[in-house]
């Protein structure tokens, strides 16, 4: 399968993410300009009214607080390209514009807690929830230390039990809780957001992680079905070739016969190369895999016999499940198997291909009679590998190796399909 075609037909997790969001989150998702603009904008909102009544105040920096909160609202522009310098650039601004505005004024914080969490969204909590604490902490003291609260304008009654510097302590407590809790709570939503962000990111690294072990398992069948097709068809053809020339100087009608069964092997072999090259197709709709059809079992024994090999089939238990994959995978075990012994064992006299069906299990077996001294092979090993990896499909396993009194053979066991196990039970339990 192409790459271009898994791109055409698997919808990828950012695709599936984004069909879940909003179009206004999807919109800000794919124009992030617009969201540091946004903020920005949003600062400047909350931030103006407060510094226009502080600049009113007797004695207020009323041009100073204000190239201040242009210099945040600059800085602001790139707290997503460096974060950490933004945050002690609008840290060191407000804490000037708290010296410049006096107890009672300032920016409000609100340039501290976009930058903060914008660094919650970069980095780890350790880091994050610290940075907030200090701040705020820092900034209380700040206040403080220039006059803060400014109780000159306040009468307090000594009858209510609370003199002015409990009433002071008070203040600054509350004021102080406000100040960092806002900041942890910025930081608490970035962090949020960070975690979001990295659960989406390892989603969409394990998505990738699927499709491409989807691709590996797709090219390992398709070669797995293109040496099963082309070993057994050039294999069966050779020996068919090989023996028409022979017999054709003895018998003209005999000849003729394995010549056809020679065009019959390779337009068979054709046509299974036409069905399993046909899932490389974009626009294919047939099968996907080539599936055997009735009668394919002893189509290919009656196509060995005739390239040469002694057969003799055995089936004891009852018919092959009906399901197609499983079918498939008895075919192809005894194709591979036969086609070994066409081509490597010598002075055959008798190949013995049995199959016996128990409840929950199929046994396979393929045992030739060759002389101890087969012809060397000169495979890759690939044959002997594909049926053990379609064995596994069934929860089975596969052996092979010599016989001790000469010969080769091939044991298979296969675990049942469950749906066919419960069919032949509810027909036992009828009976």
């Amino acid at each position: 399968m192409t790459q271009q075609t898994l791109q055409e037909t698997v919808a990828s997790f950012d695709e599936l993410t984004a069909k879940r969001m909003g179009r206004l989150r999807r919109y800000l998702r794919t124009h992030p300009r617009l969201v540091v603009i946004g903020a920005v904008v949003l600062y400047l909102l909350l931030t103006l009214p407060g510094v226009l009544v502080a600049a009113a105040m007797p004695g207020a920096n009323a041009t100073g607080l204000l190239v201040i909160t242009l210099a945040v609202s600059a800085a602001l522009l790139y707290r997503r390209k460096a974060p950490m310098t933004v945050i002690i650039l609008v840290f060191v601004f407000e804490c000037v514009a708290l010296i410049i505005a006096g107890p009672q004024g300032g920016l409000g914080g609100m340039g501290m807690i976009i930058a903060l969490y914008t660094v919650a969204t970069s980095y780890s909590a350790k880091r994050t929830i610290p940075l907030a604490v200090l701040a705020g902490s820092f900034q209380v003291v700040l206040m403080v230390l220039m006059g803060f609260p400014d109780m000159a304008g306040m009468e307090l009654d000594p009858s209510d039990g609370i003199d002015e510097a409990t009433f002071s302590r008070i203040i600054i407590g509350i004021s102080g809780s406000f100040v960092i809790g806002f900041y942890i709570a910025a930081a608490a939503v970035g962090m949020n957001v960070r975690n979001a962000r990295i659960h989406e990111a390892e989603l969409n690294h394990w998505a990738r992680q699927v499709s491409s072990l989807a691709q590996v398992q797709e090219r390992n069948r398709i070669a797995r079905e293109m040496h099963d097709v082309v070993a057994h068809s050039l294999s069966v053809m050779i020996a068919l070739s090989e023996g028409a020339r022979v017999v054709a100087k003895r018998d003209q009608i005999r000849a003729d016969e394995v010549l056809n069964e020679l065009s019959g092997t390779g337009r068979a072999a054709l046509a299974d190369m036409r069905r399993m090259l046909g899932v490389l197709r974009q626009n294919e709709t047939g099968e996907l895999e080539p599936q055997p059809t009735g009668g394919n079992v002893e189509q290919l024994l009656e196509g060995f016999r005739t390239a040469g090999l002694p057969i003799t089939f055995t089936q004891t238990g009852g018919e092959l499940p009906d399901d197609t994959t499983f079918q498939l995978t008895v075919f192809r075990m005894i194709q591979e198997s036969l086609t070994n012994s066409l081509r490597y064992a010598r002075n055959v006299s008798d190949v013995q291909v049995r199959l016996e069906r128990r409840r929950d299990e199929l046994r396979l077996e393929v045992m030739d009679n060759g002389d101890a001294t087969r012809v060397p092979s000169v495979g890759s090993g690939r044959g002997l590998r594909g049926m053990r990896e379609r064995a596994a499909l069934f929860e089975g396993n596969v052996e092979a190796g010599p016989v001790a009194s000469g010969g080769w053979i091939v044991k298979a066991v296969l675990k049942v399909p469950e749906c066919d196990v419960k069919i032949a039970k509810q027909k036992t339990a009828k009976e």
